[in-house]
């Protein structure tokens, strides 16, 4: 049955599991996702960002109330705009800042099944690859959330189908295509920085391996690559405090003491290379990949791996048959490929951090395919048997990992999305928030990411008349004398200033905000004494 059908039936079966419920699961935004919607809303808006830099390359947000003030933290721009575009239509909210995620995973199965084809030459087995994109958990959960992490994988799909058509066919065209393709995925995750340059020394590997007309090939992918990766570094050189501040922020070494060539020195330092190696290794750890999936609750579940466990079978025979078949490129291609996914997590010294190597998923999806069809195709009524029965328990697992994701993983994984409930916390305040025109709405600066979140839900119930009228403020430098009566004070139910602040007299419990468990994650109070003084100490006071 070698139909369209059985494909269109994954196609349509992944963006309805991708989409379904997508605003309340993730039960709360996270920080950074707060931070994407209130940039991509105000460009869709005004055409600026929140410091008013029209249409930027790349984006500056601080981590205070005042969008003007400096911050180390940096983004690419893909997803801001995508999100832009998504705002322009419906309504800013949780749904419709990751509709865009949404899109670019089922857009990945279409692709994936469109490289498959190329590389079988049969539906069956395009659809089959499709199928184990799909039921990756990882992939899921990174299809859900308004992150740039999952941007990568259509640059890295379409690069694969150009790089092997033009090996294919001798198409000049397509492998100036693959190094276009190469450099606009510059810009969709900053891993890209380093993802993309090793793919374009990967394309031309299989450009030299191909033996046809080389140099030309060479010169196309180079001239192809180097056209959006230039603008790039011709912007960098202006704004120098960017790579700066990406080196400090992930860690690859001291930018704002050492030189370049000082940073180099010390990446290679030997006992840091036994540490990326040992890094790099744990990447491939079968108990991170088939059953743990990472550490971190807002990247996976604990309760299923990067990938369903029947994938572990596959994935091991279709290593075998690639390995077997190494001397054509296009196995070359997906081994190199699989190799060097974790690379950008090794980089910066980071484990089982899957969000920073998402592109191993579809090289290891392709792999694991030939592995399936390896067995599905055996020889042995056994081997045969065995492929069956891996297929039909793909599902039977996926199934378990979705109906837990859908309700106890977003009890689980609660704290780590929002520790103190903000959007509880939001409401409260945006119904209660008292009158006047001084800040009279104090956020804890302890609050996790609390300007970003502060300013997503402003923007979300159309109250950002709010904004100027707070201010954040340490907790242990509070003077609360100074605060005006009336006033809210935002911090975490457990912080020890609170019972001080209750028991002097001077504030009294307006709310507990609760989190999804019922456990109290953050408490606000109001001011009731009216004794005048300076004023709280405030940090990041717009």
């Amino acid at each position: 049955m070698n139909t369209r059908w059985p494909f269109v039936a994954v196609l349509i079966a992944t963006a309805v599991l991708y989409s379904y419920a997508v605003g309340t699961a993730p039960v709360y935004i996270g920080g950074d996702e707060a931070r994407f919607a209130t940039g991509a809303s105000s460009i869709a808006l005004t055409g600026r960002d929140l410091a008013g830099n029209r249409l930027p390359l790349f984006f500056h947000l601080p981590d205070s109330l005042a969008a003007e003030q400096s911050g180390t933290r940096w983004y690419q721009p893909l997803l801001f705009y995508l999100m832009a575009v998504s705002f322009r239509f419906l309504p800013f909210g949780e749904q419709s800042m990751r509709l865009p995620a949404v899109t670019i995973g089922v857009l990945d199965v279409f692709l994936i099944y469109v490289v498959a084809l190329r590389l079988f030459g049969d539906r069956r087995w395009a659809t089959l690859a499709a199928l184990l994109l799909a039921l990756s958990p990882a992939h899921f959960i990174f299809s859900r959330q308004g992150l740039d992490y999952i941007c990568p994988l259509p640059f890295v799909l379409g690069w694969l189908w150009c790089v092997i058509v033009a090996v294919d066919t001798g198409s000049a065209r397509l492998s100036l295509a693959s190094g276009v393709i190469l450099g606009i995925g510059f810009y969709s995750y900053i891993a890209s920085w380093a993802m993309m340059p090793l793919l374009l020394l990967l394309t031309w590997a299989a450009q030299y391996r191909s033996g046809a007309d080389i140099a030309r090939h060479i010169r196309a992918t180079t001239v192809g690559f180097a056209l959006p990766a230039l603008i790039a570094m011709v912007w960098l050189g202006f704004h120098q405090e960017m790579f700066r501040d990406l080196a400090g922020r992930y860690g690859v070494f001291d930018a704002r003491h050492l030189s370049p060539g000082q940073g180099r020195q010390d990446v290679l330092d030997y006992q840091l290379l036994q540490q990326r190696v040992a890094v790099y290794w744990d990447y491939f750890n079968p108990a991170y990949l088939f059953f743990a999936g990472g550490s971190n609750l807002s990247m996976a579940t604990r309760k299923a791996g990067v990938f369903l466990l029947p994938v572990s079978i596959f994935l091991a025979c279709g290593l075998c048959e690639c390995w077997r078949r190494r001397s054509t490129v296009a196995s070359g291609v997906l081994l190199a490929g699989l190799a060097m996914a974790p690379l950008p997590a090794t980089l910066v010294n980071e484990r089982y951090a899957i969000q920073r190597e998402l592109v191993l998923l579809p090289f290891a999806a392709l792999i694991a395919a030939f592995g399936a069809a390896l067995l599905l195709r055996h020889s042995t009524r056994a081997g045969r048997l065995a492929g069956v029965l891996l297929l039909l328990a793909m599902p039977v697992q996926f199934g378990y990992f979705y109906r837990d994701y859908l309700n106890d993983y977003q009890t689980r994984s609660a704290f780590w999305f929002d520790p103190a409930n903000f959007r509880g916390v939001a409401e409260y305040l945006i119904a209660n928030a008292p009158a006047g025109r001084t800040p009279l709405v104090y956020l804890s600066a302890d609050l996790d990411d609390v300007a970003a979140r502060w300013r997503f839900y402003l923007v979300k119930h159309r109250r950002e008349d709010l904004l100027p009228r707070t201010s954040l403020f340490a907790a242990t430098a509070l003077d609360v004398r100074g605060v005006a009566p009336g006033s809210l004070l935002v911090l975490y139910a457990n912080d020890p200033v609170v019972p001080s602040l209750v028991a002097s007299g001077t504030c009294a419990v307006a709310s507990r905000i609760a989190d999804i468990t019922g456990v109290q994650s953050a408490v606000i109070l109001r001011k009731v004494d009216s004794a005048p003084a300076t004023g709280p100490q405030s940090a990041g006071s717009p």
